[in-house]
């Protein structure tokens, strides 16, 4: 018996403070079994207690009333944060790269086409291994194509889009080995 009456004080205490924080006041009471008995309503009461109630108020809980302790960064933290960074950072990059090299190959592509076209047209039209005599100057020259400046502006187009490709492709394999 006082073992239950142990247990039921300490079953009464955990119930008294697990109460929510918006239960203001505690209605306590011993039955003739020595049971105690809690509520917060006190029409629950049985009238044959109301001589032996004790009011136990239970003080409101605030959240400001709780300390908030700062959470203090590690150096570990930062050394992650700052390698995760880093490597979003290189991938941004990656894509970034990879766009202008598609970019740039598209362009390149369509400059050889133009190109071989200039180079079918003039084979088939103005065959620059044929010679021409100038009648006024009686020289020897070569049959301009119309095409001509087009061509000279497509070779060096071709040739510096190369170059570029080349030097963003390498920039492109560092990232990746970084990676």
């Amino acid at each position: 018996m006082p073992r239950t009456l142990g247990l039921l004080v300490v079953l009464g205490a955990l119930i008294l403070f697990s109460f929510p924080s918006w239960a203001d006041e505690i209605y306590r009471w011993t039955d003739e079994r020595g049971t105690v008995h809690l509520t917060d309503d006190p029409s629950k009461i049985p009238e044959a207690y109301q001589n032996r109630v004790k009011k136990v108020d239970v003080p409101e809980e605030t959240p400001k009333d709780i300390p908030t302790v700062p959470k203090q960064k590690s150096p570990s933290e930062d050394r992650v944060k700052q390698y995760l960074e880093e490597m979003d950072r290189k991938i941004d990059e990656r894509k970034r790269l990879e766009k202008k090299i598609s970019e740039l190959e598209e362009e390149l592509r369509l400059a050889q086409e133009r190109l071989k076209w200039i180079d079918d047209y003039d084979k088939e039209y103005f065959q620059y291994q044929q010679s021409f005599r100038d009648p006024r100057s009686g020289r020897f020259v070569a049959v301009g194509s119309p095409y001509y400046d087009e061509r000279v502006r497509l070779e060096a187009k071709i040739e510096k889009l190369t170059d570029e490709l080349a030097s963003l492709e390498e920039k492109l394999n560092q990232i990746k080995r970084s990676l």
